[in-house]
């Protein structure tokens, strides 16, 4: 019966010591960016340096599941694929690698902009063929289980980079976008009309579609969504865009349990997050005054929260919280960090790069009382978290980082445009 006993607590506490760094989509834990850990780096050298792998092009963020790490990119013209990498020394395990067409995109933008989702049984992969969103799911083994060509119609001249997440056994799947010709914007195509915005829920066992929840057309979207878990106990899936607002979505059904939407006039670029019932977004345009959501969703209609800031928020860059402070890092450098539970602001700030000043496109994570960010430039910067401003080392990489960083046990997984590295103690185990 000890035996037994014992035998249950080695493996509750292994899962829980997994589910502490569970990264296994875009911004690890529910789309944080945070993860409990501890032996993160404050620095980048030859010491904290465990290995460093050449990848092809992708602005896809790593995600991790066990000791493997899986990534997306582009491996020639015409050609992208799935990897699945060693955590211990980032050896590719297997490729599927598949033809494309390739189409217009922003020159910011990639091919394999979508980061994957992973859980025990598949890992889920996000593209756009052009003029339709594509879902597929792989086994661990890396064979292809199953892949829907077609699961909405979509099309803008900036490409795609949503990510898709699973709930409940449902692959959420967006097609968001607006429709733009000869520099004009439409909300609806003047030659498709029927093409609308949508958001589908995918049966994540086969590909086949369970529900679409048609939308106004909108500014082109890439935020990922966050699940709430409701007082009823049921979740929900709460995304972002600027026709329809917040809203929170039944993922069995589609349907909208509840709709936040002042009048956003801006577009959802950075993902929201999720800090117990009070929920945070922002939504900008490239030099635009920039707008916010911020929210208390703990009730059957979402509630407001008197915060006052408005002015120099994150555009593409997503916001954190960690220990009741929200730090917004925007896109030309400067970083505020606010009390999440009022919005006063404690401090603005420049964050620089190891030649000056640095633009940001890649969102921060959080670890082990330190905040990290990636570059354009190609530094990645290390942070004290916490009211007081304090940088600790910025380390310049071998080409811009655009894709957010993942965080496993000790262990900081960087993807640059050419490489992917893993940064912080060669002891520390890989789980």
């Amino acid at each position: 019966m000890k035996i037994r006993l014992l035998a249950s607590l080695l493996l509750c506490s292994s899962f829980a010591a997994q589910a502490a760094t569970d990264w296994n989509r875009f911004r690890g834990p529910n789309g944080s960016g945070v993860a409990k850990t501890t032996g993160l780096p404050d620095k980048i050298a030859p010491e904290t340096t465990v290995w460093q792998v050449e990848l092809g092009k992708g602005w896809s963020s790593p995600v991790l599941w066990q000791d493997k790490v899986v990534v997306t990119a582009e491996t020639a013209p015409g050609k992208r694929a799935v990897m699945l990498l060693s955590a211990k020394d980032g050896s590719e395990i297997w490729r599927h690698e598949e033809s494309f067409t390739e189409h217009k995109k922003h020159n910011f933008n990639s091919f394999t902009s979508s980061s994957p989702f992973v859980d025990a049984e598949r890992i889920y992969i996000n593209w756009c063929t052009g003029t339709t969103i594509q879902a597929l799911a792989l086994d661990h083994a890396g064979k292809l289980l199953w892949r829907n060509d077609h699961v909405a119609d979509y099309i803008h001249e900036h490409g795609t980079g949503i990510s898709p997440i699973v709930v409940d056994g449902v692959m959420i799947v967006r097609s968001e976008f607006d429709w733009q010709r000869d520099g004009k914007v439409y909300t609806e195509d003047p030659v498709q009309q029927a093409w609308k915005a949508c958001i589908v829920g995918l049966d994540a066992k086969t590909g086949k579609p369970l529900w679409k929840t048609d939308l106004p057309n909108c500014l082109n979207t890439f935020s990922t969504p966050v699940v709430h878990k409701r007082a009823d106990g049921k979740q929900e899936v709460v995304c972002t865009n600027n026709a329809s607002g917040v809203m929170g979505i039944d993922p069995s059904t589609g349907k909208k349990n509840w709709q936040y939407n002042p009048g956003f006039s801006q577009r959802s670029l950075g993902s929201g997050v999720l800090d117990g019932e009070r929920y945070f977004c922002t939504f900008g345009t490239g030099g635009g005054v920039k707008e916010f959501a911020a929210i208390d969703i703990s009730g059957a209609e979402p509630k407001p929260l008197p915060f006052e800031f408005s002015k120099g928020l994150p555009y593409v860059p997503s916001p954190l919280v960690m220990d009741g402070l929200l730090y917004l890092l925007g896109d030309g450098g400067i970083l505020k960090v606010a009390e999440f539970e009022t919005g006063k602001m404690l401090y603005e700030e420049r964050v620089n790069g190891s030649a000056g000043s640095s633009k940001f496109f890649s969102s921060p994570v959080a670890g082990d009382g330190k905040v990290f960010a990636g570059s354009q430039q190609g530094d990645l910067i290390i942070l004290k978290a916490g009211p007081k401003f304090e940088q600790l080392s910025a380390t310049k990489l071998d080409a811009p980082i655009n894709a957010s960083p993942a965080i496993g046990e000790g262990r900081l997984y960087v993807r640059t445009e050419k490489s992917l590295w893993c940064i912080g103690s060669k002891a520390n185990p890989v789980p």
